[in-house]
């Protein structure tokens, strides 16, 4: 049942009246029956892996509680002279014993996640290596897996930090990693900011509810009237590039990154307004990417709980860990103290943070060289920056007119640079990506474009129009949002006959230039 069918309209009223049917004490029940009767529609064979999950990290948050628990209880039993000696050395015991079990819990968990999403593709690429017939295995990936797990590891791992109490009811535990309108593709929540709206269920807001309403549509549209349709264009050339020049593979290039940031985008929009109608408000996942002035900064705005989580969980640790410590401190005494004992071991772990960004996009090489790509990117801008601080540099004051020239050409490097680091992940080998590279850049001519280039690609001219005014509507809308502009919001101050008029031109545009046949599911859905 995706959520761009009519089933998931239907399922979502029902829930809808449900929720606010029953007792506010009651509601979460309404969510934790809903949450798995979508997934169950959606992927029946498996739902035993989020149940495996959800159980594994539940009862490893409890038995890290009670482990700090029983310490404290152990300690007040001592008086002062027996814990001058030995509190510390007894406090390591348990801290051993807590670590030992989140370390478990996490391999295993990882583990699974691993062995579904990557190990046919590396047994294949071994029997290959040796040159014995691939095993051509097809085991199951969960929808959502990678989403739902991150979200659980992350409640785990502040459970071991003290930073969230773990949650006492299995049940209400297990809503928080299924609640449906985010199992697909995100946004990754932290418990202490989803799970209390989850249990103690929500009043009826009209208000929120026309919110919600106006988040879907604009969803529907980028999903169903820009991404589909880009995604004709940018499929009709890439599957037979070799029947196509520079210009025109720029083009089906650039409906290639239309389509994925209106798919995944217009993806978490609907998620977001489903939980806002419920009067859930879910972490925000995108903050209008191309308008960034660095890579840093675009991946600062594109999947925006995924970076967080990245940060949090694992490029923290790694910088804060014992053996970083010792590689900064080697740093220092090698490179004798200079900038780039300071900036080198920060830039190295974020380059670090992207490979495994790549790596979790898929096990495909392309994925790999996407992460490195990125993170060699990153790496230098960090180490810039880096050096910047250090020296105490600060940025030049320009007259307005060279500020905004400086401005944009910040802005066309990062494009560009994001552009080109799309090859990989459009492609679906590093030849082939390689391949609509180099045609990029030969017979560039673009008066191709306006001869016979949407015949071969069966791309009517209706459909190009239509791409064209709805593309400019997502820019004026982001600009708008860009500067500060609350659109839903201003909506929803006018009067109530207005707002009507907007739901019914909205739902009106978004039946009519729907793009039938277009692009299917969502591109991370099965991430």
């Amino acid at each position: 049942m995706s959520f761009i069918s009519l089933y998931f309209l239907l399922f979502l009223v029902v829930v809808f009246m449900a929720y606010y049917i029953v007792s506010k004490k009651y509601r979460w029940i309404v969510l934790l029956i809903a949450s798995y009767v979508f997934y169950l529609l959606n992927d029946l064979r498996a739902v035993i892996f989020i149940i495996l999950t959800t159980l594994t990290i539940y009862f490893s948050a409890r038995k890290i509680k009670s482990l700090t628990e029983e310490q404290k209880r152990f300690f007040a039993d001592k008086d002062e002279t027996w814990l001058e000696e030995n509190k510390k050395t007894y406090s390591k015991k348990f801290r051993r014993k807590r670590k030992a079990l989140l370390v478990v819990t996490l391999i295993f968990n990882f583990g699974v996640l691993f062995f579904l999403k990557y190990f046919s593709y590396l047994a294949d690429a071994f029997a290959s290596l040796i040159n014995v017939e691939p095993l051509g295995l097809e085991i199951l990936l969960p929808l959502g897996i990678s989403f739902y797990m991150f979200q659980s590891v992350g409640y785990l791992i502040d459970v071991y930090y003290n930073k969230v109490e773990p949650e006492k009811n299995v049940f209400k535990f297990a809503l928080f990693v299924s609640f449906f309108p985010q199992v697909i593709q995100g946004p990754i929540s932290r418990y202490k900011q989803l799970a209390p709206q989850l249990i103690d269920g929500n009043d009826f807001d009209s208000k929120s509810i026309k919110s919600g309403v106006l988040l879907m549509l604009w969803g529907y549209f980028k999903k169903l009237v820009i991404a589909d349709r880009a995604n004709l264009l940018y499929q009709a050339v890439m599957e037979n590039y070799t029947n196509y020049q520079g210009a025109e593979i720029f083009v089906a290039m650039l409906c290639f990154v239309l389509k994925l940031y209106c798919d995944f985008s217009g993806g978490i929009d609907i998620a977001s307004g489903t939980a806002k109608i419920l009067g859930i408000d879910l972490t925000p996942n995108f903050r209008r990417p191309f308008f960034a002035l660095s890579v840093t900064e675009y991946w600062r705005r594109w999947h925006i709980t995924l970076g967080a989580w990245m940060k949090d969980y694992v490029l923290y640790p790694l910088t804060l860990s014992k053996g970083y410590n010792r590689f900064i401190r080697s740093c220092k005494k090698t490179l004798r103290g200079g900038v780039a004992s300071k900036v080198i071991p920060t830039g190295l772990a974020m380059f670090f943070v992207f490979l495994l960004v790549g790596i979790w996009h898929g096990p495909n090489l392309t994925y790999l060289l996407f992460g490195v790509y990125n993170g060699i990117i990153i790496l230098i801008e960090t180490i810039i920056n880096e050096t910047r601080k250090v020296k105490k540099i600060k940025p030049k004051e320009h007259k307005k007119s060279t500020q905004r020239f400086i401005t944009f050409l910040k802005w066309s490097l990062t494009f560009m640079l994001v552009f080109f680091g799309k090859y990989l992940s459009a492609a679906p080998s590093v030849e082939v990506a390689f391949n609509w590279f180099i045609a990029t850049f030969q017979y560039n001519s673009f008066s191709l474009l306006f001869s016979d280039f949407l015949n071969r690609t069966n791309f009517i001219f209706t459909n190009l129009i239509i791409l064209i005014i709805s593309t400019a509507i997502l820019i004026f809308v982001e600009v708008m949002q860009e500067k500060g502009i609350k659109i839903r919001d201003y909506i929803l101050a006018k009067k109530e006959i207005v707002q009507w008029v907007v739901f019914f031109v909205a739902i009106f545009c978004v039946v009519l230039l729907t793009t039938y046949g277009g692009g299917g599911g969502f591109a991370y859905e099965n991430f």
